[in-house]
């Protein structure tokens, strides 16, 4: 999105709210342009300061143009239906080009991709400066970015490309879930102002045999094409060792897959992040590849105080300023706690105060203090019942094998005797 004005006129959830607009937007015409093939369209989103009106649309729709009244009214609906702010001093310009589609070679290509998923990035919502992390973790993370940064520079003019002939964009972050390594793939692409192009295995994997590497080679293709950061979220189906005993078409498929991502990240010179939550499971190949696996643990004492703060509400209407040392007395309530948990509890401490008291809600320690108490109570009711889960799995994994073992041994039994019978 192009502002014609200062950013710092719009608040962040303002910008947010635009940039999430128009990727919707471009989402909603690409699913609307493929019921007319012979129609491509173009978009494009201006932010225009003291507007009459809060949203403008231009187009150039004609009886000419098959199916340009028709998409140019789903969006106006769809508009009416996202939009539900007032008008501000500032308008929303959109223009809307239709044109005919020519037969070209590069169409003909296109075409030969029908049925493939499309892959549309979106612009990076954090930096670094809105995520709580330790100062060794942020120096390993901005030393790879600078051998990132300076590759064309050591690679090329300096030739270390002889030495190296490859160099390696492809950063992974591991730990557990909830440790900030979704926004670590944001600040990135945001630093190095690109970007970013999320994806996990479920958008990749094909119920076609065969088409998960064709996917996945759209997804890189994408990616080149666009400038853009590449994020694989969950991503130990990708790098994980390659089953060598191959006894069904799935594990087949799998390993294709992986091998596909090999030979991608190989010819791939742009930026690559996984997220993963171990890496002892990696194939050894994946490794030589990677610039550094990264570890984002959960946060101490001290940090989780931190994430409470700023994820409190700028405008909470609060009794009195909570202090210091009582966000520290409650962050010490919740040890093990992720900053997507501390995140939740605070969110499911609005909505409670909003369902019972709406615009007369006011919010003192106490019931930021219940809240993190009521998530913590969740959080280890969850861990019990999944310990219960894994215990009566391996229960009936330990009967199985006991009823494995003594199946066999009335074999061997029932042999045993037919041969003393012959003797």
């Amino acid at each position: 999105m192009k502002y014609n004005i200062d950013k710092s006129s719009l608040s962040e959830e303002r910008i947010l709210w635009l940039d999430n607009l128009e990727s919707g937007l471009r989402l909603f015409l690409q699913k609307k342009v493929d019921a007319f093939p012979t129609l491509s369209i173009s978009l494009a989103c201006e932010v225009k300061e003291f507007g009459d009106k809060f949203v403008e649309i231009e187009d150039n729709a004609s009886f000419d143009l098959e199916g340009s009244y028709s998409i140019l009214s789903a969006v106006q609906s769809f508009l009416a239906q996202k939009i539900s702010v007032e008008s501000s001093d500032y308008t929303l310009l959109i223009k809307l080009t239709f044109k005919k589609k020519e037969n070209t070679a590069k169409e003909e290509e296109k075409s030969a991709n029908d049925g493939l998923p499309t892959f549309i990035p979106v612009n990076p919502r954090y930096d670094f400066d809105q995520i709580i992390m330790d100062e060794e973790i942020k120096k390993k993370i901005f030393d790879s970015l600078n051998v990132i940064e300076q590759k064309e520079l050591i690679y090329k003019e300096w030739g270390f490309e002889k030495v190296d002939s490859k160099p390696r964009s492809v950063l992974n972050f591991f730990g557990p879930p909830g440790t900030g390594k979704t926004m670590c793939a944001h600040a990135i692409a945001k630093h190095l102002s690109k970007p970013l192009l999320a994806l996990n295995y479920s958008e990749i994997e094909s119920k076609y045999v065969g088409d998960a590497p064709k996917n996945l080679k759209k997804a890189f293709e994408t990616a080149k094409e666009l400038d853009a950061v590449m994020f694989f979220d969950e991503a130990d189906s990708f790098l994980g060792k390659r089953i060598e005993n191959v006894s069904q078409g799935a594990e087949q498929a799998l390993n294709s897959l992986r091998s596909q991502m090999l030979i991608l990240l190989e010819d791939f010179e742009g930026v690559v992040l996984f997220a993963t939550n171990l890496v002892t499971n990696f194939d050894k190949a994946f490794n030589s590849r990677i610039l550094a696996n990264i570890k984002l643990d959960l946060p101490n004492k001290e940090a989780r105080a931190e994430i409470i703060k700023v994820s409190l509400p700028a405008f909470l209407p609060i009794e009195k300023p909570f202090t210091d040392e009582e966000i520290l007395e409650i962050s010490e309530i919740i040890d093990g706690f992720s900053g997507r948990e501390i995140k939740n509890a605070i969110l499911s401490m609005l909505l409670k105060k909003a369902g019972e008291y709406g615009k007369d809600s006011i919010f003192v320690i106490d019931d930021l203090k219940q809240a993190m108490q009521t998530k913590k109570e969740e959080l280890e009711r969850l861990k019990a019942e999944e310990n219960e889960r894994l215990k009566l799995k391996i229960s009936t994994k330990l009967k199985e094998k006991a009823m494995e073992e003594s199946e066999i041994s009335k074999q061997k039994g029932n042999k045993n005797r037919k041969r003393n019978k012959k003797k």
